[in-house]
């Protein structure tokens, strides 16, 4: 009785979450009357639909005289390129949004459609691996994290593959229409995204990918010397960027939000 009990629950919230009432992702356009910002909160993995209406909005930003500041780590060495993967336990390249992406039923982002849209006004307003390394181990000097530590390091493209593996096609699909209603869960709850950022694992590496992150955007939207700006950068940024902001300039006001549904 209760099989049937959840499994009805579960389809139905599942249902309601990926047709009835999917998540919203905001675009913030703030200004403290000098500048303007179009902040669009973004995600490594979503919808075409999604991606498109961004590209969309960049092309009719441009040209109203926009510039294009986007998210994207930048290159690495090999060697720290070993110790991040250290650091989160995890193998990370460049096929492991592509893997992911399998499992959700969605796209990866390809920042490329992005690119020389009316003109070749694009700056790259990120990290390194290396630079966030530098930091991270900085931070762990000072501040040893309490995490226990662990040589080995998880592989998860495998693990995906393995795991697309052993579904049929039909188990496939159902698997991924319930992994969407996950995603549009966790991104219309901020309890829920409030509670996978603090149990992260490493809290010390966290704290460089979250907040130095936030310092970068911030401190290029203050010192640019253009004065409207769109910015593509991660959902989590935006409330702490702002502060940053208003910390410099008490000026500056959300003046208007609007909302893409990334997973429909």
């Amino acid at each position: 009785m209760w099989m049937y009990i959840s499994i009805f629950l579960i389809t139905w919230l599942s249902y309601y979450s990926n047709k009835i009432s999917p998540a919203p992702m905001p675009t913030y356009t703030i200004s403290n009357w000098e500048k303007t910002v179009i902040f669009q909160a973004m995600s490594h993995i979503w919808s075409n639909d999604f991606y498109n209406s961004i590209k969309t909005n960049l092309i009719n930003a441009k040209k109203n005289w926009y510039i294009y500041f986007y998210e994207w780590v930048k290159n690495w060495t090999d060697e720290n390129r070993k110790k991040f993967n250290k650091a989160i336990w995890i193998k990370f390249d460049k096929n492991l949004y592509k893997n992911f992406s399998k499992l959700y039923w969605v796209t990866q982002q390809d920042n490329s459609i992005y690119y020389n849209l009316v003109n070749n006004k694009d700056y790259n307003i990120d990290l390194s691996i290396d630079e966030i390394i530098e930091y991270y181990e900085e931070l762990e000097t000072t501040n040893q994290s309490s995490i226990l530590k662990s040589e080995k390091v998880v592989d998860i493209n495998w693990e995906v593959i393995k795991t697309l593996s052993q579904f049929n096609k039909k188990e496939m699909k159902i698997l991924r229409y319930l992994n969407k209603a996950m995603l549009n869960l966790i991104l219309w709850s901020e309890t829920i995204q409030t509670t996978l950022t603090n149990n992260f694992t490493n809290k010390n590496l966290f704290k460089i990918i979250l907040n130095k992150r936030n310092d970068v955007l911030s401190n290029e939207i203050i010192n640019s010397k253009h004065n409207k700006i769109f910015i593509t950068y991660w959902l989590l940024h935006f409330k702490w960027v702002f502060k940053l902001l208003q910390k410099n300039d008490k000026n500056w006001k959300i003046i208007k939000t609007e909302y893409l549904y990334p997973i429909q």
